[in-house]
C-alpha cells in the first residue's frame, strides 16, 4: 500500500509561475501591491475571455463545508479551482488542489466580477453563497443532501477529479472490515482504534476520494454525538482525515449516523492493499445510560481511476457489514493484581547478631501486575503480613521497609495485637505509580533486633494474603474497588541464627537398578548440599538416623517405614569421632545416599525428600540445633518409577 503525496510537484509549480508572474510585471506595476497586480491580471484575463466569446465560467459543481484560503488543499481547492477555470484560473500546471497566489488572485477577480466585497481573494461564507446563488441559476449545482444520490457520481461531489498520476482501469477488487485488537474503550479514550478497513483495487491503480461510515447502538438508541467527540482515519499511523462527531449537525444523517469522509485522496494502487485504521475520540463522562456496545459500518466508498472515472460502491464486499465494540466507564478495566515474583528468596539462614542490631535483609518479594489496566495504577497503602515461629514480632523485628520497583517506602504502621503474626501497612502515599501493562517486584525489607539465645533456630516469613490484596488502596482512572485488586503471594521460611550452619542444594540424583529377578528392581537416590558454619564449629553425626530427617515419597503417600532401604551419610568434611567436622567459616560437602526396594510386585513410583540436618557444636551424638530445608521442594530428587 502506497500514500502518494499529490500536492508536491503542484505547489512547486505555483511558487514557480506566481514568481514569474511578479517578477514579468514588477517594473511597470510600481506603485500596485502583488495582491493588486495579481487581481488586476485575473480580471483582465477575464475581459479578453469575455470579448472573446470564450466560457466565462465551468460547468464544475462543487459543495463546499470549509473556507477557502492561502494553504488550504484539497478535493473542493481542486473543484474550486476547475470552477474559475479558465476564466479566472488560467496556471500552467492546471488544478492542482492547492490554495497559493496564483488562486487567491482568480477568487479576488471573480469576487470583483460578481460584487462580492471585500475582494481579497478569501473564499468564505459570502463568496460561497453568491457561487451556490449563481451556480443555481445556470442549474449546476445542486444544494440537496446528496447522500442518497449516488446514481450519477460525475458531478455530485466535490471528489470528482484525480490528480492524473493513475494507471488503468480500477475497480475495487476487496473491502474488508475487522474488529479492533482491544474492542473495549473507555469514555474520554484519544485516538482509539474501532476497526480496520482494507481496501484492494485490481486492473489498475485508483484514488479513494470519499468514504461514508455509521456508528449505531442498536435498539437503545443513543445519539452517537452524546458518545464521540471525533471519528479519525489513520494509514500507516498517520492520521489522514478527521471529522467532528459531538454535534447532530456533524452527520450526514444523524438518523444513522452516517458520517462523509471527503477529500481524502488515498492512492491504492494496482494489487495492494491500502489499510485503513478507523479510531475514535470519545466524550468524558459519558452517561451511564449511553455506554454499550456500538456497531461500526462503511456504508460507501467512492474512488476515480486514472481515467477520471469515479465509481461509488454501496453494497457488496464488506459494506454494510458491522463491526462492534464498547463503551465502557473510565477505569472499569483498571486492575493490580498481586503474584508471585521470580525474586522471592528461597529459605535460608539469616545471621543476625546477639548484640546489635542486624544488617537489612530481604525476606520476601512480590510482583504487583497491571495486567489489562487502560490506565497508570498509584499505588496508596499495602498491608503485608510477617510472621515469626515463637514469641512476638515486635520483639524479633526493628524496623520495616518495602521497595517497590527501586522506591523505597518506610513509613508503615502495625496492625492487630502484637502476636507472632503480625499486619504491616506500609503508607505509600503516591510516591508509586505503576505504568498501565506493566508488572513491578516489591521486596520486603527487615531490620532484626539481636537475637536472643532462646530464639536460636525461630524462622520467619513474609506473606500478602487474597484477603490483604482487596485491601490495597490504589487508584487508576478512579479507586479501585476490591474487584479490581486480587492475587496473593507467599514467602519461604528463613530460620535465625547468631551462629550455626546454612546449606543450599548442590545437587540431586535418582536412578533405578534391575535385578536379576522379577521382583528385585530398586532405586538409588541421591541429594548433595553445601553445608557453611559460621560463628562456631559444627558437628554433624555420621549416624543418619541422628542427624538426617528425610522421607521417601511412594506415589501419594509418604513412605517412612515401608520397604526395604539402606541409608549413608558421607561429607568432604573431617570426622572427628562419630561427627563430621565443618570449621568456622569453611563450607564442606554432605552426602545424602538411599537404596529403595519397595518389596510388592507392583509398579512403584518413588523420590527422596530430605527434610532437616541435626547438629551441635561438639563431637560425639552433636544434637541440639536444627536446620530445616526451606523450601521444602527444592531439597528433592526426581520421581523414578521401580518396575518388579
Amino acid at each position: 500500500m502506497n500514500i502518494i503525496a499529490n500536492n508536491v510537484v503542484a505547489k512547486l509549480a505555483v511558487a514557480f509561475v506566481a514568481a514569474a508572474m511578479l517578477f514579468s510585471f514588477a517594473t511597470p506595476a510600481k506603485a500596485a501591491t502583488v495582491e493588486e497586480l495579481q487581481a488586476q491580471i485575473a480580471a483582465l484575463m477575464a475581459q479578453i475571455s469575455a470579448l472573446s466569446g470564450g466560457d466565462s465560467m465551468s460547468s464544475a459543481a462543487c459543495t463546499f463545508t470549509r473556507s477557502l484560503t492561502i494553504g488550504s488543499e484539497g478535493a473542493d481547492v481542486t473543484c474550486l479551482q476547475d470552477y474559475l477555470t479558465p476564466t479566472y484560473f488560467n496556471f500552467a500546471g492546471g488544478s492542482t488542489g492547492y490554495f497559493g497566489p496564483v488562486t487567491a488572485s482568480a477568487v479576488a477577480a471573480w469576487q470583483s466580477a460578481n460584487g462580492v466585497a471585500p475582494a481579497v481573494g478569501y473564499f468564505g461564507p459570502i463568496s460561497q453563497a453568491k457561487y451556490n446563488e449563481l451556480a443555481a441559476m445556470s442549474g449546476d449545482h445542486d444544494h440537496g443532501d446528496d447522500s442518497s444520490d449516488d446514481s450519477d457520481d460525475s458531478s455530485d461531489d466535490s471528489d470528482d477529479s484525480s490528480d492524473g498520476s493513475l494507471s488503468g482501469e480500477a475497480s475495487l477488487d476487496t473491502l474488508e472490515i475487522d474488529d479492533a485488537e482491544d474492542d473495549e474503550l473507555e469514555e474520554g479514550a484519544e485516538d482509539a482504534e474501532i476497526g480496520t478497513v482494507t481496501i484492494e483495487f485490481t486492473d489498475g491503480d485508483a484514488e479513494i476520494s470519499r468514504m461514508d461510515i455509521t456508528l449505531d447502538n442498536g435498539p437503545t438508541d443513543v445519539d452517537p454525538w452524546d458518545v464521540f467527540e471525533s471519528i479519525s482515519f489513520w494509514v500507516d499511523g498517520d492520521k489522514i482525515a478527521e471529522e467532528n462527531a459531538d454535534d447532530e449537525d456533524d452527520y450526514l444523517d444523524e438518523d444513522t449516523g452516517e458520517l462523509r469522509f471527503s477529500g481524502l485522496d488515498i492512492i491504492g494502487e494496482e494489487d495492494e492493499e491500502v489499510e485503513i485504521v478507523i479510531a475514535a475520540t470519545l466524550a468524558g463522562n459519558v452517561d451511564t445510560g449511553d455506554l454499550g456496545e456500538w456497531d461500526l459500518t462503511v456504508t460507501s466508498i467512492r474512488f476515480f481511476d486514472a481515467d477520471g472515472v469515479a465509481t461509488t460502491e454501496t453494497s457488496g464486499f464488506d459494506i454494510g457489514t458491522a463491526v462492534t465494540f464498547e463503551v465502557v466507564e473510565e477505569g472499569v478495566d483498571d486492575e493490580l493484581i498481586v503474584k508471585t515474583s521470580s525474586s522471592d528468596p528461597d529459605g535460608t539462614t539469616l545471621q543476625l547478631e546477639d548484640d546489635s542490631d542486624s544488617d537489612w535483609f530481604m525476606v520476601f518479594a512480590f510482583d504487583l501486575d497491571t495486567d489489562d489496566s487502560v490506565n497508570d495504577i498509584e499505588i496508596n497503602t499495602i498491608p503485608v503480613t510477617f510472621a515469626v515461629s515463637s514469641g512476638t514480632v515486635s520483639a524479633i523485628v526493628d524496623d520495616f521497609e518495602l521497595v517497590i520497583d527501586g522506591v523505597t517506602i518506610d513509613d508503615w504502621t502495625y496492625g492487630g495485637a502484637d502476636t507472632a503474626t503480625r499486619t504491616v501497612e506500609f503508607d505509600v502515599d503516591g510516591d508509586v505509580v505503576i505504568d498501565a501493562g506493566d508488572r513491578v517486584t516489591a521486596e520486603l525489607m527487615v531490620k532484626f533486633n539481636s537475637l536472643d539465645l532462646g530464639n536460636e533456630g525461630m524462622t520467619a516469613s513474609g506473606t500478602l494474603t487474597s484477603a490483604q490484596a482487596d485491601m490495597i488502596d490504589a487508584e487508576g482512572a478512579d479507586d479501585l474497588d476490591d474487584t479490581q485488586t486480587s492475587g496473593a503471594a507467599s514467602g519461604d521460611d528463613h530460620t535465625l541464627r547468631t551462629a550455626g550452619i546454612d546449606a543450599s542444594l548442590e545437587d540431586t540424583a535418582a536412578s533405578v537398578t534391575t535385578g536379576d529377578t522379577d521382583d528385585d528392581d530398586y532405586a538409588t537416590f541421591t541429594i548433595e548440599i553445601e553445608v557453611t558454619a559460621f560463628e562456631q564449629d559444627v558437628y554433624i553425626s555420621t549416624d543418619p538416623s541422628v542427624s538426617i530427617s528425610y522421607e521417601i515419597e511412594d506415589g501419594a503417600s509418604v513412605a517412612t517405614t515401608s520397604g526395604d532401604r539402606t541409608v549413608t551419610l558421607t561429607s568432604t568434611g573431617d570426622e572427628e569421632g562419630s561427627a563430621f567436622e565443618i570449621t568456622e567459616g569453611s563450607t564442606e560437602t554432605l552426602t545424602l545416599e538411599v537404596t529403595y526396594d519397595p518389596s510388592v510386585t507392583t509398579s512403584t513410583s518413588a523420590r527422596l525428600d530430605l527434610n532437616s540436618i541435626t547438629f551441635g557444636s561438639s563431637s560425639g551424638s552433636p544434637t541440639g540445633q536444627s536446620w530445616a530445608a526451606s523450601p521444602n521442594e527444592t531439597y528433592r530428587t526426581a520421581v523414578v518409577t521401580i518396575v518388579n
